[in-house]
């Protein structure tokens, strides 16, 4: 009997242990396949002399076939905006490779990206728009040369403060599931990005 219970027992905890490591750490949102123009990216510039060209990058890539690639000549008193995902006035946009919906959020502590930087000091905002409508930011520094894995904890990001949608739910909470991301440079000048693998994830975040 007491054998019996052993094993019951320890079937059990596998089976436990098995349930857990079958969770998925990382979910792939949108690696940027197919073809990138203005019916599949919701981007644009503020009137003006601000430049901005958005492509696909054959090169540059870390997953899949394919980058993002944004250049562009941002004015002292321009800006712009290059988005992905749903519920944008370009509809084609929804190209996430996963709906929010069918996202298990509760699960996921974090956004992921991969961008290959210039080491130029630069500021890019990354933004999230939750499903109230409410846009969230978090600030990445361009101070590395290459590709890197950036790591944004949902934790970290901040209501914006400078324009919100009229519509926003402005509750001061994320409020899931999240519906679409945005990358908007903020120092003005000429540079080139790109960004691949954007991903939900389960991380370990230090304190």
């Amino acid at each position: 009997m007491i054998r019996q219970r052993q094993f019951l027992f320890l079937s059990a905890f596998f089976l436990f242990l098995s349930a857990c490591s079958s969770q998925p750490q990382e979910v792939l949102l949108d690696s940027f396949e197919g073809v990138i123009d203005s019916k599949t990216v919701d981007f644009g510039t503020s009137k003006g002399d601000t430049q901005l060209s958005v492509s696909a990058s054959l090169d540059q890539k870390v997953c899949g076939e394919q980058s993002l690639r944004i250049s562009y000549d941002l004015k002292p008193a321009g800006y712009m905006w290059i988005a992905r995902g749903f519920g944008l006035d370009v509809s084609g946009a929804a190209q996430w490779l996963v709906k929010p919906e069918d996202i298990k959020w509760e699960k996921f502590n974090a956004i992921v990206f991969s961008m290959f930087g210039t080491g130029s000091g630069n500021v890019i905002a990354f933004d999230l728009k939750d499903s109230g409508g409410e846009l969230w930011r978090f600030m990445v520094d361009d101070d590395f040369k290459g590709w890197k894995k950036i790591v944004c904890p949902f934790n970290v990001f901040f209501p914006r403060t400078d324009w919100q949608p009229s519509t926003a739910d402005r509750n001061d909470q994320i409020d899931f599931p999240v519906m679409s991301f945005q990358f908007e440079p903020k120092v003005p000048g000429q540079a080139t990005y790109y960004f691949d693998c954007m991903k939900v994830s389960r991380l370990k975040i230090k304190k």
